[in-house]
């Protein structure tokens, strides 16, 4: 029965609640990024541009810890399952579109419910 117990505790521990990701941006030895800049972090269903959520952070500290969920939707009421594409961004402009700054993404598509997700922002 204990170990049972101890099983459950570290399931529930290892994973993020159902219906979200959580995770650690950071940047790429040798990046670095000028303050007043926002941090994106996108959900986006794998080939689809458009994002499912968005986390924005303005003048954030690195790492940053995210979690993304249905909280986040584009469009409220969104399912927030998966499969998805995670990708963080730093804007020095603040504006979504803007691709010039470093980027990450996390090569394998991800499930809601995944945490310890590692970005790495780096130079392009």
């Amino acid at each position: 029965m204990i170990q049972f117990l101890a099983v459950l505790l570290f399931t529930s521990l290892a994973h993020a609640a159902p219906g979200e990701v959580s995770g650690t941006v950071t940047t790429a030895s040798g990046v670095t990024l000028k303050s007043g800049g926002v941090l994106f972090v996108f959900a986006k269903e794998p080939g689809k541009p458009m994002p499912v959520a968005v986390l924005r952070v303005p003048n954030p500290s690195l790492p940053y810890k995210f979690t993304l969920s249905g909280k986040n939707a584009m469009v409220a009421g969104t399912p927030f399952v998966g499969p998805f594409q995670i990708v963080a961004r730093y804007s020095q402009s603040g504006d979504a579109m803007d691709k010039s700054g470093p980027e990450g993404t996390i090569a394998k598509p991800v499930s809601a419910g995944q945490t310890d997700l590692k970005i790495e922002l780096k130079a392009k």
